[in-house]
C-alpha cells in the first residue's frame, strides 16, 4: 500500500514538472564537416540539410524541432525542397537556423581559382578545368521579360559588371533611327565595328520609352551606315531616336576594373578585379533554380541564415501559411529575393534583400473577388540595389492580391519602383524610400495604375526622399487608379508630390511636402489622350470593372462609389480629396486638361511660401535605424556651354566618393572641365560644381556617381 501510494506521488511530481517545464523540442544539428551517417547531433552532425529534413519529418513533433546549422558554406545544387510533411503548428514550429556566433550560407555557386595573367590588368581562368562547365545562356531581360539568369561573377561578395560600353554613362540612338523600327536603329561614332565579329554581342537600352527596358541580341552591324539589326523578340515599343543604349557582353570592351566576360565556347573567364584577387573570394552562380522552395508547408521558419548565388529566385514560397523569413539576408540572386504566392501570413522579417538581378520582395495572396486578405508581411527589412539586370517593373516589393502589408522597410538605390501595387486594401507604411526611380522616368517610387477597381489601398508614414530627377513621382496614382488613402507620407525634394493620373475617389490628408517642385498634380487624361478607355476603342480598363463582382456584397459596401463609376461623365475624375496637408513647394497644385480647384474637395491645406526648415523629427519611426548612404544630387543647365552639380549629403556620416561625368559618345563635344568630381561631406553639407562643354548640336551631358549600381539619365544642353 505505501508502496503504491509512493508511485503515484512520483508520477504526480513528474506530471506536474512536465507541466512546468517549457518544451524543449528536438534539436538536429548540420555541418558541411558532418556525414549523413551520423546521429545529427551537435558532436556527430548531419553534413545535409536534406538528412535533417527527414530526421524533422520522422521525430514525434510533439515539441518545437531545431535544425541548428554550424558555420560553413551548404552549396547546393538543387532546390532545397520542403512540403507539406515539413510542417510545425504555431505553438511546435520547425526552425532551420544557424549556431549563435556563427555564419553559415546556403550557396548556388562555386569558388573560382588557377587565374592567369592574360592581357594587362586582365585575368583568364579555364572554367572546365576547375570543373565548372554549366554557362547559361543570355536571354532577352527588361520589362515584362522575367527570364532565368545566366552565369554571373561574385568577388568579395559583391556583382561584377558584364563587360559593356560606355562605362560611364549611355550611348544614345541616331537621328537616322526609323521611329518604331522593329528591330533596327541607328548608331552614332565609329565604336561598334569592335563588336562585328563579338560571338554574343547584346545591347540594352530605354529603347522608346524611359520606364521600359530590354536586352537584345545583335543580330548584324552595318558599319557604313552605322545601322545595329537585334533577333527577336525586339523592344515591345519598337525603336526610335534619341534613346540611350549600351552594348554589354563584348570581350573587346573589358576595360576597366570590376569588368568581366565569359567565353562560353572554351569555357574561359576573363576577369579584371577592382583589387587584388587574393584580398576576396572569387565565385560565380551556378544554380538554375531557387536555393529553398516552400510548397503547402505551415510554421517554417528561417533564421540568421545567409541565402546567395542562384541564377533564380532565392527563396520561393507557394500555399503556405504561417511560414517565415527572418534575420536573414538574401544576396546575389539572378531574378528575386523572396517570392511569396498564395497561401497566408507568410512574411520575411528583419532581413537583408540585396542585388537581386529582378526585384527584391513578392507578395501575392488573397482573393480579390470576396476581398478575403492574405495578410502576408515584408516588415523592416533593408531592400537595396535591386533590379541589376531587368531595370523596370522590378520593384523592391511587388504587392498584388488582397490585404498585404509593407511596413517599416528600408528601400534604397535603384533604377525603377521601390514599391508596385496590384489588388486591393494593401498597406504601406512607415517605410523609408530613397535613392530609387533614378535611371527611368514617367515613374513612381511607389506606383499602382490602370485598374479602377483596384481601391482601399493605404500609403500611411513613408518617407520618400532623394528621387530620381526628372518625370519622377513620389506617389504614383497612375491611369485612372482609384480609391487610394495617401496620409500622413513626408515627400521632400521630389518633382512632383503625388500624381492623380485621371482616378477617382482619391483622398490625400495630412502629407507634408517638402522642397518639392509640384506637390500634386491632376489631370483628366481620359478626357484627352487616353479618352479611348471610355469610347470603346480599348476596353481594357472596363473589362478589368467587369471582372469584378462591384454590385456585390462586400464590394458594394467597402467601395460604395465604384457602381457609380460608369455613370458619370466618361474620363472626368471626381471625388478625389486633399486635406490638411503642408507644402513648401514652387507649385503647390498642378491642374491639368482644364480642370481646376472645383474640381478637388480641399481644406485645412497650408501653402508656404517660406522655404522649409527641416525638422528630423517629421520623420522619426520611418524605416530601419540605419546609415545608408544618402547622397543627393541635381544636375542643371544654366547655360549653353555650363551646368551645375549639386551634391548634398543628407546622411548621418561623412560620406566620400566621385561623380564621373560624361557626354554621349559619338557627338561633337567635349567636357573642359575636369571629368571627375571628387566630394567628401560631413551630414548636411552641400557642395555646388560647374561644368563646362564645347558642342556645337544639342548634347546629353550626365554625372554618374561611381560604385552605384545605375546610371541616370543625362540633360541635353542645346
Amino acid at each position: 500500500m505505501i508502496l503504491k501510494y509512493v508511485r503515484s506521488v512520483v508520477v504526480l511530481v513528474l506530471l506536474a514538472l512536465s507541466y512546468a517545464t517549457p518544451m524543449r523540442g528536438d534539436d538536429f544539428y548540420v555541418s558541411p564537416k558532418g556525414a549523413d551517417t551520423n546521429p545529427g547531433t551537435k558532436a556527430r552532425p548531419f553534413a545535409s540539410l536534406e538528412r535533417a529534413r527527414d530526421a524533422a519529418r520522422a521525430a514525434k513533433h510533439d515539441a518545437p524541432i531545431t535544425i541548428w546549422l554550424r558555420a560553413g558554406d551548404y552549396r547546393r545544387t538543387t532546390t532545397f525542397a520542403l512540403t507539406s510533411a515539413d510542417s510545425g503548428t504555431a505553438a511546435m514550429p520547425v526552425v532551420y537556423r544557424v549556431m549563435p556566433g556563427e555564419k553559415a550560407r546556403i550557396v548556388g555557386g562555386a569558388t573560382v581559382s588557377k587565374f592567369k595573367k592574360w592581357s594587362g590588368e586582365i585575368l583568364r581562368a579555364d572554367l572546365r578545368a576547375q570543373g565548372i562547365t554549366s554557362y547559361g545562356d543570355l536571354l532577352s531581360r527588361g520589362m515584362g521579360r522575367p527570364n532565368l539568369a545566366a552565369l554571373e561573377l561574385f568577388f568579395n561578395g559583391k556583382p561584377m559588371t558584364l563587360a559593356r560600353w560606355p562605362n560611364t554613362g549611355w550611348a544614345y540612338t541616331g537621328a537616322a533611327t526609323k521611329d518604331k523600327a522593329p528591330n533596327q536603329f541607328a548608331y552614332q561614332g565609329d565604336r561598334a565595328a569592335r563588336w562585328v565579329n563579338a560571338p554574343d554581342a547584346w545591347v540594352h537600352g530605354y529603347w522608346y520609352y524611359d520606364w521600359a527596358d530590354h536586352y537584345e541580341r545583335i543580330a548584324a552591324i552595318d558599319t557604313a551606315h552605322h545601322l545595329i539589326d537585334t533577333a527577336a523578340p525586339n523592344p515591345t515599343y519598337t525603336y526610335r531616336a534619341g534613346q540611350r543604349w549600351q552594348v554589354v557582353n563584348v570581350l573587346e570592351e573589358l576595360d576597366e576594373p570590376g569588368e568581366w566576360y565569359l567565353d562560353r565556347t572554351a569555357g574561359a573567364l576573363y576577369f579584371w578585379p577592382p583589387s587584388p584577387l587574393p584580398s576576396g573570394t572569387t565565385e560565380v552562380s551556378l544554380l538554375d533554380r531557387p536555393l529553398v522552395s516552400i510548397e503547402g508547408s505551415s510554421y517554417v521558419e528561417f533564421r540568421d541564415l545567409d541565402f546567395e548565388l542562384t541564377r533564380a529566385d532565392g527563396i520561393v514560397i507557394h500555399d503556405g501559411n504561417h511560414n517565415r523569413i527572418a534575420h536573414c539576408t538574401i544576396a546575389n540572386t539572378g531574378n528575386a529575393g523572396v517570392v511569396i504566392r498564395g497561401g497566408a501570413n507568410d512574411s520575411v522579417e528583419d532581413s537583408e534583400v540585396r542585388a537581386t538581378g529582378d526585384g527584391g520582395i513578392v507578395l501575392d495572396g488573397g482573393d480579390r473577388k470576396t476581398l478575403t486578405a492574405a495578410a502576408h508581411l515584408a516588415a523592416r527589412n533593408h531592400i537595396h540595389d535591386y533590379g541589376r539586370w531587368s531595370r523596370t517593373y522590378t520593384p523592391a516589393v511587388n504587392v498584388s492580391g488582397v490585404g498585404n502589408r509593407v511596413v517599416g522597410n528600408t528601400i534604397d538605390h535603384a533604377p525603377h519602383f521601390a514599391i508596385w501595387v496590384h489588388g486591393n486594401e494593401h498597406q504601406i507604411e512607415n517605410n523609408d524610400v530613397h535613392t530609387v526611380a533614378m535611371e527611368s522616368g514617367d515613374v513612381g517610387a511607389y506606383y499602382i495604375g490602370a485598374d479602377t477597381t483596384e481601391r482601399g489601398n493605404t500609403v500611411r508614414g513613408n518617407y520618400f526622399h532623394n528621387l530620381g530627377l526628372g518625370d519622377v513621382n513620389a506617389v504614383y496614382l497612375d491611369d485612372e487608379s482609384s480609391g487610394s488613402l495617401v496620409t500622413g507620407n513626408v515627400i521632400r525634394g521630389a518633382a512632383r508630390g503625388v500624381k492623380i493620373g485621371g482616378g477617382n475617389d482619391n483622398v490625400l490628408e495630412k502629407n507634408r511636402f517638402v522642397d518639392d517642385d509640384i506637390g500634386i498634380h491632376f489631370d483628366a487624361r481620359g478626357m484627352g489622350w487616353q479618352k479611348a478607355y471610355f469610347d470603346g476603342t480599348n476596353p481594357a480598363l472596363l473589362n478589368r470593372l467587369k471582372a469584378m463582382p462591384y454590385n456585390e456584397e462586400p464590394w458594394r459596401s467597402r467601395y460604395p462609389q465604384l457602381p457609380r463609376f460608369l455613370n458619370q461623365t466618361p474620363g472626368l475624375p471626381t471625388g478625389n480629396a486633399i486635406h490638411d496637408n503642408e507644402c513648401w513647394c514652387r507649385l503647390w497644385v498642378d491642374y491639368r486638361d482644364k480642370l481646376t480647384e472645383k474640381n478637388m474637395d480641399s481644406s485645412g491645406n497650408q501653402v508656404h511660401t517660406e522655404k522649409a526648415v527641416w525638422n528630423p523629427d517629421w520623420v522619426k519611426g520611418m524605416g530601419l535605424d540605419i546609415d545608408t548612404p544618402l547622397v543627393t544630387r541635381r544636375l542643371t543647365g544654366v547655360s549653353p556651354t555650363q551646368a551645375k552639380l549639386t551634391i548634398e549629403n543628407q546622411g548621418r556620416s561623412t560620406q566620400s566618393g566621385a561623380f564621373a561625368l560624361w557626354i554621349e559618345p559619338g557627338a561633337d563635344a567635349r567636357i573642359v572641365t575636369p571629368p571627375e568630381i571628387p566630394f567628401s561631406l560631413k551630414p548636411g553639407e552641400k557642395t555646388e560644381q560647374t561644368i563646362t562643354i564645347e558642342h556645337r548640336t544639342p548634347v546629353h551631358l550626365g554625372a554618374y556617381l561611381k560604385g552605384e549600381s545605375f546610371i541616370p539619365a543625362g540633360i541635353t544642353m542645346k
